[in-house]
């Protein structure tokens, strides 16, 4: 098999997305498209303060036979779910405009914590504990952590980045 180069990936990858739209969503409501950190769903209308702007919906998978990806999103102590499209593609920001909450045993929402006009990215808190692999924030918000992690993790991320930097 050969190996994929960075310029063949990229020009097959444009390719597949054309053809398969994996990266492509679009509805009256929302549209997944091109965001400062890859991908991002953004409004396509208006949707006020405590309005439902999508219903989460995935594959579930029981937690403690699965690590995990950066998109998992947990629902129980025994379910996870791996969000389908657009949800795969909701930002994290320090300063969101959206939260998650859970609407049925197997289903969440995104709900408007906010006036969210046309054309704004969508994006909620994702609130992660400290752990090796998070990364760095770029959400630009003026009270932005620094850190993809919860408000109460921040003192816990700077001693574990300052401890694997160390090493």
């Amino acid at each position: 098999m050969k190996v994929l180069d960075k310029s063949r990936r990229k020009k097959l990858q444009r390719k597949v997305d054309a053809e398969y739209g994996y990266r492509s969503y679009r509805d009256r409501d929302v549209e997944v498209r091109k965001a400062n950190c890859g991908f991002g769903v953004f409004a396509r209308r208006q949707f006020l303060p405590g309005e439902l702007i999508i219903e989460i919906t995935g594959q579930l998978i029981e937690r403690e036979s699965y690590n995990g990806s950066s998109f998992v999103m947990e629902l129980s102590d025994k379910w996870s779910m791996e969000p389908s499209i657009p949800a795969a593609f909701l930002n994290h920001s320090c300063s969101p405009n959206a939260e998650l909450l859970q609407i049925t045993e197997f289903t969440l929402g995104l709900l408007a914590l906010c006036n969210i006009e046309p054309g704004t990215e969508l994006n909620f808190d994702y609130q992660w504990p400290a752990l090796h692999w998070i990364p760095r924030c770029l959400c630009g918000a003026p009270v932005c952590r620094g850190w993809v992690v919860d408000k109460n993790e921040v003192k816990a991320m700077k001693k574990l980045a300052k401890k694997n930097k160390a090493r």
